[in-house]
């Protein structure tokens, strides 16, 4: 169980929005930012695409078709691709540690891809580079790179701001007219710095750039970690089971009775 926490921005231009608070016995969640949903991607060209409608994507797929083209050799992308002996696979770098694991993302490219807007990229947070340069975006989703732990090398228009602030990586640059964020840093390190932290009873792990993840520790449980010992399941579910077996049995008596009345 574990309840995720996003570090203050520490970047003026940061937009602040709806905090939402969800508590049940065995999870307690909570986030600063609201999320988007799977079907916002990204927009290209005041079009969304990624998603919505009825049918369904493959995640890979999505992301890596968000836009046409493919990875060059020459771009940062196409240059760990080929250094780490991945695949490319439209705008995506695949490689998997082993014959028997299936592929995963360790590069996207979607540079120069006329987008406008970032939103829900989670289909390829293994990656270890993203670029998404030399695109007019106006707004990237404050949850974007949630839970993208391995992103080391992140590469953005010049007037972006890097996603948790400049605190969240250790080198920040403005070269050529791209934004470089380089070497995430764990937010579990600063949280001296932080106006939230986990509570007591619980372990801080990275999820992604200006956010944290804290797990209740040992047999602790329940909201904040505030109960101790294995969740009281036969207390919990016992009489509910119970309760719904009496009702079934008298709702079918008093249906039966119905029938032969009629």
């Amino acid at each position: 169980m574990h309840f995720l926490l996003e570090s203050p921005p520490d970047d003026k231009s940061s937009n602040a929005t709806t905090s939402t608070t969800t508590t049940t016995a065995l999870r307690w969640r909570r986030r600063h930012h609201s999320l988007l949903t799977k079907s916002t991607a990204v927009t290209v060209g005041g079009d969304y695409r990624g998603g919505g409608g009825s049918s369904t994507v493959h995640p890979l797929v999505s992301v890596c078709e968000l836009c046409s083209g493919t990875v060059l050799n020459g771009t940062e992308v196409g240059q760990l691709c080929s250094s780490s002996a991945g695949r490319i696979d439209g705008r995506c770098c695949l490689k998997n540690e082993n014959t028997s694991d299936p592929e995963r993302i360790i590069g996207l490219d979607l540079s120069n891809c006329s987008l406008t807007h970032v939103g829900d990229l989670q289909g390829a947070s293994t990656a270890l580079m993203v670029d998404l340069s030399l695109n007019p975006i106006v707004n990237v989703s404050d949850t974007a790179f949630q839970g993208f732990i391995e992103l080391n090398h992140l590469i953005l228009p010049q007037d972006i701001v890097c996603p948790g602030g400049n605190t969240s990586w250790g080198k920040v640059e403005v070269r050529q007219g791209k934004r470089l964020c380089e070497g995430q840093k764990s937010m579990c390190n600063q949280t001296g710095q932080l106006s939230i932290s986990c509570p007591e009873n619980s372990l801080c792990a990275p999820d992604g750039p200006g956010f944290f993840e804290c797990s209740c520790a040992g047999n602790h449980h329940g909201y904040k970690c505030l109960r101790e010992g294995e969740f009281p399941a036969l207390q919990v579910f016992g009489p509910l089971g119970a309760s719904t077996v009496v009702i079934s049995i008298l709702l079918w008596v008093t249906q039966r009775r119905k029938a032969k009345s009629l």
